[in-house]
C-alpha cells in the first residue's frame, strides 16, 4: 500500500508580454512526492537480533535474486581467517571472498591504511593526477618482466573488458576484418557484455541473446583446436586464464602455453593473460604467467580480486606496443584509479610481492596438498588434486560437492566450489598451518561419514 504526501507550489511572475501589451502570469505546479511502502519502510531492522531472519526476509524483498547465497548465515564481521555471523557463530573462511581477501579479514595494517587515506581524499575522477595511483602503477610495472603501462578500473570484468577493447582497436587499425577473439572451454572472463562473450558456460551467456560477434571457443590445452580457429586476417586476440578459477582449477600445460605464445606471434595476435583470480601470489608466484615466462610472454595481463585486499579495483597491464595505440578518449572510467583503492592496493601489493611472503604461500600450499594426499578416508572418493603451487588447489571428488560444502558449513568451515565436482581451496594467503589442519579434518570427517 502506498501513502503519498504532496506539496504544491505556485510560481508566479513569469511575465510574458502579450500582443495587446498586457502581461500574463504563469502558474507552475511542482509536485514533491515521498513514498512509504508497507512491509519495507516501516520494518525496523535490529543488528542485535540473534538469528538474522529479519535481515534475510528484507533481502528477499529488496535485493535482486542473482545469487544462491548460503541460506541461513548473515555475516557481521571478520578477523584474519575467520568470519562471524549474527548468531555469534565463528567460521573458518576457506574461500576468502572468492580469492579476494589475500591478507584475511580486517588486517590491522590494512585498516590503518584505509583510515589514513579516507581522511585525506577518496575520489577525484581521472581529470586529475593522484599520488597513490602513480605509486601503485610504479610498483606493478616495476615488478613485471613483460609490461610497461597500466590502466586501472574497478573489477576483473572491467579489466578484461579493457584488455579486449585495446586488443581489438590495435587489430582493426591493421585490418578491418581482424576483430575476432579466441577464448577457451570452461573459461570465465566476467559478466559485462564483452567479457561475458568470452565466458564459456552457455547458462551465463545464452539468456542474453546475441553477444559480441566473432568470439570462438577453443579447447583448453589443445593447441590444434586453436590452430583451426586462428586466422591472421581475422583473429585479434586470445584470452586465457593460466589457471581456470571457475573451470575446476585446470592449469595450462607448459607445452600448450608455449605453443600458444608462438602461434600468436606468427599470426600477429594479442595474447591476454587473465590473472584476475590466479595472479598476485595465489600460486606462490607473484604472477601466474611467471611459470612459463621463458617461453611465452603475454601482451596484456589483467589483475583484480586480491589487489586491494577487499576494495574494488582492476588493473590491465600492457606492453608499450599496446599502450602506444591507445589515446585520450579511447577508453575511460570514473572510479578506476581512485586514491583510496590505489593506496590500499599499494600496501597489499607490497606485502604480497615480498619474497618471504611468497615462499610462505608456497610452503603452506605444499603442506595442504600433502595433507590431502595423506587422507586414507579420501582414497575412494578423491579423483584429482589439481595445483601448480601455492594456496590455489582444486579437490575433485566422485560426486557433486554441494553436500560437502553444506557439511563443512555445519562444521564451521566455509568452502566454495569450482564446478559440480570440485572444491576450490583458496583461503587467505595469511592462513596458518593449524587452520589448514582444521579444514582438512572436516574433509576427512565428511569422507568418513559417507
Amino acid at each position: 500500500m502506498f501513502t503519498t504526501g504532496r506539496v504544491l507550489k505556485l510560481a508566479r511572475g513569469l511575465n510574458k508580454p502579450l500582443s495587446n501589451g498586457s502581461r500574463a502570469t504563469t502558474s507552475i505546479r511542482c509536485f514533491a512526492t515521498t513514498t512509504n511502502k508497507d512491509g519495507i519502510s516501516n520494518v525496523k531492522l535490529d543488528r542485535n537480533e540473534k538469528d538474522g531472519k529479519n535481515y534475510i526476509d528484507m533481502h528477499n524483498k529488496v535485493i535482486m535474486n542473482t545469487y544462491a547465497r548460503v541460506p541461513d548465515i548473515v555475516i557481521t564481521h571478520g578477523k584474519d581467517s575467520y568470519l562471524y555471523d549474527m548468531k555469534g557463530d565463528k567460521y573458518l573462511d576457506f574461500g576468502s571472498g572468492i580469492a579476494v581477501n589475500a591478507l584475511g579479514h580486517s588486517n590491522n595494517e590494512w585498516v590503518q591504511v584505509v583510515t589514513e587515506q579516507a581522511n585525506k581524499v577518496t575520489h577525484l575522477s581521472n581529470l586529475y593526477f593522484n599520488q597513490p595511483a602513480i605509486e601503485l602503477a610504479q610498483s606493478l610495472i616495476g615488478k613485471t618482466a613483460c609490461f610497461d603501462k597500466v590502466f586501472f578500473s574497478n573489477s576483473g570484468t572491467e579489466a578484461n573488458e579493457a584488455a579486449l577493447k585495446f586488443a581489438k582497436k590495435i587489430a582493426i587499425e591493421k585490418c578491418p576484418t581482424k576483430y575476432e577473439i579466441i577464448a577457451f572451454t570452461q573459461g570465465f572472463s566476467g559478466r559485462s557484455m564483452g567479457a561475458l562473450s568470452c565466458t564459456y558456460k552457455p547458462k551465463y551467456r545464452e539468456i542474453y541473446g546475441p553477444l559480441v560477434p566473432g568470439v570462438h571457443f577453443a579447447t583448453y590445452n589443445d593447441l590444434e583446436s586453436v590452430k583451426k580457429l586462428m586466422d591472421p586476417k581475422k583473429t585479434a586476440a586470445v584470452i586465457i586464464e593460466p589457471i581456470q578459477g571457475e573451470g575446476g582449477l585446470e592449469s595450462a600445460t607448459m607445452e600448450f602455453i608455449s605453443g600458444l605464445g608462438k602461434l600468436c606471434k606468427e599470426n600477429d595476435v594479442i595474447l591476454i593473460a587473465d590473472e584476475v583470480q590466479c595472479g598476485l601470489g595465489r600460486t606462490g608466484r607473484l604472477f601466474a604467467h611467471e611459470r612459463f615466462i621463458d617461453t611465452c610472454k603475454p601482451d596484456i595481463m589483467t589483475l583484480a580480486k586480491p589487489l586491494a585486499g577487499g576494495l574494488p579495483i582492476g588493473a590491465t597491464l600492457v606492453t608499450d606496443k599496446v599502450a602506444q595505440a591507445i589515446h585520450p578518449g579511447d577508453h575511460g572510467t570514473t572510479f578506476g584509479g581512485g586514491p583510496l583503492a590505489c593506496q590500499v592496493a599499494n600496501f597489499v601489493f607490497s606485502k604480497i610481492s615480498s619474497p618471504a611472503f611468497l615462499k610462505d604461500v608456497q610452503d603452506k600450499g605444499e603442506y595442504m596438498v600433502a595433507k590431502l594426499k595423506s587422507l586414507e578416508s579420501g582414497k575412494k572418493y578423491i579423483k584429482d588434486i589439481r595445483t601448480v603451487g601455492g594456496l590455489f588447489v582444486g579437490l575433485e571428488i566422485d560426486r557433486n560437492v554441494n553436500d560437502l560444502v553444506k557439511f563443512a558449513k555445519d562444521n564451521k568451515v566455509l568452502f566454495i566450489s569450482a564446478g559440480e565436482n570440485t572444491i576450490r581451496l583458496c583461503p587467505p594467503l595469511t592462513i596458518t598451518k593449524p587452520e589448514i589442519d582444521i579444514a582438512i579434518n572436516v574433509i576427512d570427517k565428511y569422507f568418513k561419514s559417507l
